[in-house]
Formats: C-alpha cells, sequence, structure tokens
C-alpha cells in the first residue's frame, strides 16, 4: 500500500524551492505517535511493545494500511493475554473478526455477564455480539431455574454389576436434587451461578463404584448438554488446557 502511495506521490511544481517539491504522502486522520510507533515495531530503532495501551492503534492502524506482520503480531497478543482483559478482548475480535479469540474470550464474559454487562466499554460490542452474548446467558438462566426437573437417571443403563438399579438411580437422582439446590438462582440483587461454577458442582464425583463411573462418563454429560448446550474448557497460548469448563458463543452463529 505505501509503495503505492509514493509511486502515485506527485510533487508540487509550483514552487522554485525544491525541499517544497519533494512529494509529501499525508496520512489524513492519523497521529504521528502512532505512525511511529508502527515504524518502530517493524524497524526497531526505539524498541516498542504491543501492549493493552496501544493495542487497539496497531490493530486499526495495521488494518487500514495492509500491515499484516503487525496485524498478526497484536493478534498474537490478544491470544496470549485475552484472560487479563476478557471484554476488551471480545470486543476487539468482534471488530476485527477474530474467530478463535472471539470464542474464548466469551467463555470469561458469559461467565460474569452480569458484571461485564454493567460496564462502559460493553456498548461498544457490535448488535450482534451484544444479542447473542444475551441470549446466551438468559438461556443458561431459564435452564438453571429449571434444573429441579431433570430427571438425570432417564434412560441410563446401569452396568452389569449394578445389582439393585432403582436403588441406585433413587441414590444419584437425590444427590442432584441437593446439588440442583446449590446452583438454584438465587433472590437478586445475587447473580445466578457463574456457568462454570454449576458444571463443576454437577461434575463433582458422585462415588466410586463402577456404576456411579459409568454414570458420570456417559449419563451426566448427555444430560447436561441437552439440558444447558455445550460447554468448552479454555484455550489459551499462554497456559495449558484450562480444566474448567465454560459457555461461550461464536462469530456467526
Amino acid at each position: 500500500m505505501f509503495y503505492d502511495m509514493f509511486t502515485c506521490a506527485t510533487p508540487n511544481y509550483s514552487t522554485q524551492n525544491d525541499s517544497e517539491n519533494t512529494p509529501v504522502v499525508v496520512l489524513e486522520g492519523e497521529s504521528k505517535k502512532t505512525f511511529e510507533n508502527l515504524l518502530s515495531y517493524i524497524y526497531p530503532n526505539t524498541f516498542i511493545l504491543i501492549d493493552w495501551d496501544n493495542i487497539e492503534e496497531f490493530l486499526r492502524f495495521s488494518e487500514k494500511y495492509i500491515v499484516d506482520s503487525v496485524l498478526l503480531s497484536a493478534k498474537t497478543f490478544l491470544e496470549r493475554e485475552f484472560r487479563k482483559n476478557p471484554l476488551y478482548s471480545l470486543i476487539l475480535a468482534d471488530r476485527y473478526h477474530f474467530k478463535s479469540l472471539y470464542k474464548e474470550s466469551s467463555k470469561l464474559v458469559l461467565d460474569k455477564f452480569p458484571e461485564y454487562k454493567r460496564k462502559d466499554i460493553f456498548s461498544q460490542l457490535s448488535l450482534y455480539s451484544h444479542t447473542v452474548l444475551t441470549k446466551k446467558y438468559n438461556a443458561y438462566t431459564d435452564s438453571l431455574a429449571k434444573l429441579a426437573n431433570v430427571d438425570f437417571t432417564s434412560g441410563y443403563l446401569h452396568c452389569d454389576d449394578c445389582n439393585k438399579q432403582s436403588d441406585h438411580d433413587l441414590k444419584i437422582n437425590q444427590e442432584f436434587i441437593e446439588r440442583s439446590k446449590q446452583v438454584q438462582i438465587l433472590p437478586l440483587p445475587l447473580p445466578p451461578t457463574p456457568p462454570s461454577a454449576t458444571r463443576k458442582i454437577l461434575f463433582n464425583s458422585i462415588g466410586y463404584r463402577t456404576c456411579d463411573n459409568q454414570f458420570m462418563t456417559f449419563q451426566l454429560p448427555r444430560k447436561f448438554k441437552k439440558h444447558f448446550g455445550v460447554f468448552e474448557p479454555l484455550e489459551c497460548k499462554k497456559h495449558k488446557k484450562d480444566p474448567t469448563f465454560y459457555l461461550y458463543v461464536e462469530l456467526g452463529e
């Protein structure tokens, strides 16, 4: 892009001053500091790091002027650091169509959705993102309110070693009635249990028998997915896979 700009630039021949005849390319609407930082990042005379203070300007400028190497570096920074500022990361992922980053940062935003929704910068999300996040969280709270009605043992095929299947069904259902009470929607102004905490409570071990393990491995994930939808662990380049599972949304859902 800059090569084309310089090629098309023409000097001002209306003056006899050679310095004024030098072709000039004006970058409309750009600050000297932003351009200086960009050049310093590409050609490190002054060492410049991408950080939370300049990430938005680096993204905007590098996309506008097609500086792919800087755009990729800015994206990599966000993929590495988004856990420190998930809502801002989600806003930037939304704006620049970073699909993987959007999905991962949405997990943390949805986990504390009432808190993030009150922040001023939440309004910077696109209408699409605002809508899908709100819809996903409302569906979660609706499912949470109906959790006590779920029959966790319906359709469960006990293992061959389970001699008293009806007693085992009763024991499991009683256990999940108690767990449901732990995650029920509390009276306002207390927020609902976060999605990741709900899943963690429900997936605590119920025992060490073979049939208990079979229930936790096969039956519970199926029931949970049917009632709440898909949860996934958090992926982050800076950390190992997070064992916690989260609700999420994706670009273009």
